[in-house]
């Protein structure tokens, strides 16, 4: 007896610790996992099922975190809002549909191309969020189809009206009062994981982290209607630290696309895009593959694009601004990259997305700049235009290089217009017609191991107009050359040709349209033009310059 009372005391108290102690005591939900059916979603895809998958994942957020499941089924819903240390599982034959009335979507304080204003919200919205996730096999549907044809017909309302530009009030007659939603779009938000699904028909921009640090996505697939309007894929606006990885994007607009704001207040919000790293995709069917801009006014810098392939887009890699906007672009760095059936450039950087190229204007905070810009080891078996680079008469794009670079055009080479400190090294251009490279109003060129295998008699190699500093090097005329290099006009400057092989070339070089008289025919010898006057854009650049 004495020894069943000394076993007996021992689990009293336990029993009794476990009863008054709040942190022994069970738990309402034990279960990390909180299923959505459980809370009253129905999976037939008619059933409007908001409310109880936003219960499931308020009440995993009050449990201090947990995964929100999405099983098998067809889900209809409306915007519902993450939760900090949420993370939200789309499982292998689930689909989240979006809700298709244009009612059933709250707005929010937002952003939308470049610009803080009133938006409606998304089909998976966050603000202020940590350690969240959205993963799985399954598929988010954003029905688009509606948005799409109220955007036209909002677009149209506002032609009708007068109004111009960006500005967020829509008239009254239109069928949105505000910019369309996006799938996912998320806010200030840190630990950001997207992860293995598949979105198809977003109604805007498909995923669109504004503000947010930390951010990886990978293994994602995104398929829209090329028709679609405005249905990019990825969007980093202002993020810090992302990591794009292992997607497929079959888009309407831009595939991928880094932003940072528009004009006056993307310069007083002030946040860059930097330090992104973007791998292992690939790219079908969008107006570029991965492009930087046009809003760049708070700055987007320390970008790495590798090992992407890019199947079908408008144009390769893409770097877009113009004056108004402000901010820099600097140290981008493109590598092993292939490229085929690009209908437009597979390089379009430029300045000039709009404007007068005629005019030279004061440089101020709404001036952008380009600077730093690598690209390396790339394949480019089809496109219409090899390359269109364009800086401002005012602020050239400082700082560009290709390298190792092999390009089969059916249309048109390399133009480079307003640059300082280009370097092509190891490049092939075979363009249908025309020059393989142009260069105009550029200061300080060097041009290593450059070649044209297919050359047009009736074309040059290369033609340089009001360049400044110049060296040719260690480049190969093919059977069939005309002229190799064409000096045109009255202002080209200390243009060196040394090591070269042109035999094969009927000219090495010429001089067009009163160009410079003092060019020998001895290849190691300077053209040296420094008598001849200044052209207006060769002054402009220098102004620039200095």
């Amino acid at each position: 007896m004495r020894r069943a009372r000394a076993l007996l005391l021992p689990i009293l108290v336990i029993l009794y610790v476990s009863i008054s102690s709040p942190c022994l005591a069970q738990k309402p939900h034990a279960s990390p996992y909180f299923n959505v059916l459980d809370y009253g979603a129905v999976g037939d895809g008619e059933t409007l099922c908001t409310t109880a998958i936003q219960k499931a994942i308020d009440e995993c957020a009050k449990a201090g975190g947990g995964k929100v499941i999405v099983p098998t089924g067809k889900y209809l819903t409306a915007p519902i809002f993450l939760r900090s240390d949420v993370h939200l599982e789309v499982m292998a034959g689930a689909t989240l549909l979006a809700s298709t009335n244009i009612d059933d979507y709250p707005p929010i304080d937002g952003r939308w191309e470049g610009i803080e204003r009133k938006v409606y919200a998304s089909l998976i919205t966050g603000h202020d969020l940590e350690n969240v996730s959205i993963t799985g096999r399954g598929t988010l549907d954003g029905q688009g189809e509606v948005w799409w044809k109220a955007h036209r017909e909002t677009r149209d309302a506002r032609r009708r009206a007068g109004i111009r530009g960006r500005e967020p009030d829509n008239p009254p007659d239109a069928p949105l009062k505000w910019p369309r939603p996006r799938t996912i779009n998320l806010y200030r938000c840190r630990n950001v994981l997207i992860s293995g699904i598949t979105i198809v028909d977003s109604p805007a921009w498909t995923i669109h982290p504004v503000y947010c640090e930390n951010v990886s996505i990978e293994h994602v697939s995104i398929i829209q209607p090329y028709s679609s309007p405005n249905t990019d894929g990825i969007n980093p606006d202002s993020c810090k630290n992302v990591r794009i990885s292992n997607c497929y994007l079959d888009c309407g607009d831009d595939c991928i696309t880094l932003k940072s704001g528009y004009n006056e207040d993307g310069r007083r919000v002030g946040i860059p895009c930097e330090n992104i790293v973007i791998t292992n995709c690939t790219f079908a069917h969008g107006h570029g593959g991965v492009v930087i801009g046009s809003e760049t006014s708070g700055d987007v810098r320390n970008v790495t694009i590798s090992n992407c392939v890019f199947d079908g887009t408008q144009r390769g890699i893409r770097i877009k601004s113009q004056r108004g906007r402000g901010g820099v672009v600097e140290n981008i760095r493109a590598s092993n990259l292939v490229m085929r059936g690009i209908t437009d450039a597979a390089f379009s950087i430029t300045m000039f997305y709009g404007g007068d190229r005629n005019e030279v204007l004061p440089v101020d905070e709404s001036t952008p700049r380009f600077r730093n810009i690598h690209c390396s080891d790339v394949i480019v078996t089809d496109c219409s235009r090899a390359a269109v680079i364009e800086g401002l008469p005012e602020m050239p794009i400082e700082g560009l290089s290709l390298s190792n670079v092999v390009v089969e055009s059916a249309g048109t080479g390399i133009r480079c217009w307003t640059a300082t400190g280009v370097a092509l090294s190891n490049v092939v251009v075979n363009p249908k017609r025309g020059p393989a490279l142009i260069v105009e109003n550029v200061r300080d060129i060097e041009i290593h191991r450059f070649a044209n295998r297919r050359p047009t008699p009736d074309a040059p190699v290369i033609r340089f107009e009001n360049v400044d500093g110049a060296l040719i090097q260690s480049c190969t005329a093919a059977e069939g050359t005309g002229t190799f290099l064409q000096l045109v006009g009255d202002s080209n400057r200390d243009v060196v040709m040394t090591g070269n092989r042109l035999g094969k070339a009927a000219r090495e070089r010429e001089t067009a349209a009163g160009g410079p008289s003092s060019a020998t025919e001895d290849d190691e010898q300077a053209v040296s033009l420094s008598d001849v006057p200044d052209a207006s854009a060769s002054r402009a650049l220098k102004a620039a310059a200095a």
